[in-house]
C-alpha cells in the first residue's frame, strides 16, 4: 500500500507532489473475486507548479491521472469546463487559489480523509 508520508516529486518538473486522497479505483477486488473494491489501492497526487495529476497504484510507478486533472484543474461550472490556472501560489496547499478564464474561482481545501479537494471560493469565504 502506498505511504502518503513519503515525498514524491513530479516526473515532469521535479517539484514535490501533494497527496490528495485514497481511491479504490484499481482492479484488485476483481482479482481477489470480491466483485467490487472496498480497499483503497491507489494514491492520487497533484503537482500545482505544472498543473498535473499523478497516481500510484499500490507500490507501482507514478502514472498520469486523468481523473485527478479533471478534479483539480478543470472548472466545475457545467457550461464552462475551462482549464483552471493557479492565481495564488503557496507552499501551503490549502492557500492555493485557482481561476478559469471565465472568472470562476476555487480554493484547495482540506478533505475529511486528510487529503485535499477543490472548493468554490465563494462557499469557503
Amino acid at each position: 500500500m502506498p505511504d502518503e508520508s513519503l515525498v514524491f516529486t513530479c516526473p515532469d518538473c521535479d517539484e514535490p507532489l501533494v497527496f490528495t486522497f485514497r481511491d479504490t479505483s484499481g482492479v484488485g477486488a476483481h482479482k481477489r473475486g470480491d466483485n467490487f473494491n472496498t480497499t483503497p489501492d491507489t494514491s492520487p497526487s497533484v503537482c500545482f507548479p505544472c498543473a498535473k495529476a499523478w497516481k500510484q497504484r499500490l507500490s507501482g510507478p507514478l502514472t498520469p491521472d486523468i481523473v485527478g486533472e479533471l478534479a483539480f484543474f478543470t472548472c466545475r461550472v457545467p457550461e464552462c469546463g475551462s482549464r483552471l490556472a493557479i492565481t495564488r501560489e503557496s507552499a501551503v496547499p490549502t492557500e492555493i487559489e485557482l481561476t478559469c478564464r471565465s472568472g470562476h474561482e476555487y480554493v484547495v481545501d482540506s478533505a475529511l480523509d486528510g487529503g485535499l479537494t477543490l472548493a468554490d471560493r465563494a462557499s469557503r469565504s
